[in-house]
């Protein structure tokens, strides 16, 4: 669901149903899932940031239980209505809070830098929230032994920043252990501007615009681009899925053979 290339989700699809036993399971999948991928895949989502936020209808379901619950035959019309009208306050209620504490509350974290946090207080509260779990997974990074990414620019395609358009745990990384202070002052203003007059909402108007009048040369370009990533992708998963079998001598013998893949085509178009 999570893959972000098409090529990607579907590869591992496949792998579901070739590691299926049950015949029917497999043909369920297929029927099911390997050949509607754009319905229900994030692939199909990437130039929507509030699509990427939203993968499920639980929000929904829960004030729909909320009514099952509360509400019976037994109550009649008007019971059933002032039930409906309760569970409606309450909500409502519950709206005025959230809508409260989100300008107004601040969350506290270890191990983060004072500035940082002070940086990230400025921002409404679901968004502190989401951002202190950025700036603390780079802990877990460090742990894991991996080093700072390299970026030099706030472009990450990672699904985080695409998904909420702000700093994630690799430019944090970044930011604090390598070689490029990302996080400056104006960048931070940049980023807390976007939520100055408005919520959740400012994410139903950011799209990835896809012009809808294109050249050849443009459309070729487009497709090249996407093949690049399909790749990349790839060359990525089967690195992980190496790297996880925990064999040392496979996984150098992986990377020998993909440097003198690479090198060739790297040197003939320099």
């Amino acid at each position: 669901m999570h893959k972000r290339t098409r090529i990607g989700c579907e590869k591992l699809t496949q792998e579901a149903i070739n590691n299926c036993p049950v015949p029917t399971i497999q043909n369920y999948i297929r029927r099911n899932y390997m050949r509607n991928t754009q319905q229900w895949a994030l692939w199909a989502r990437q130039h929507s940031p509030l699509l990427l936020q939203v993968t499920s209808t639980n929000p929904l379901e829960s004030y729909h239980s909320e009514l099952k619950r509360k509400t019976s035959s037994l109550h009649g019309l008007i019971g059933a209505v002032h039930n409906i009208v309760a569970i409606d306050c309450k909500k409502q209620s519950d709206s005025k809070s959230a809508a409260f504490d989100f300008r107004v509350k601040k969350v506290s974290a270890y191990g983060v830098e004072k500035d940082i946090i002070e940086e990230i207080h400025k921002f409404p509260l679901p968004f502190q929230h989401l951002l202190i779990k950025e700036a603390c997974a780079v802990m877990d990074r460090l742990e894991k032994g991996k080093g700072a990414p390299g970026l030099t620019s706030l472009d990450c395609h990672c699904l985080f920043r695409n998904r909420y358009l702000l700093p994630c745990k690799h430019i944090f990384h970044e930011h604090m252990y390598g070689d490029v202070k990302l996080l400056t002052t104006d960048v931070w203003r940049m980023f807390q501007k976007i939520f100055e007059e408005s919520g959740f909402e400012v994410y139903e108007h950011r799209e990835l615009v896809i012009e809808f009048v294109q050249t050849e040369q443009q459309k070729k370009a487009e497709s090249r681009k996407f093949t690049v990533f399909e790749l990349t992708e790839r060359v990525r998963d089967r690195y992980w899925s190496v790297e996880k079998g925990g064999n040392a001598e496979r996984t150098e013998a992986f990377i020998s053979i993909l440097e003198a893949s690479l090198n060739p085509i790297i040197i003939q178009f320099k």
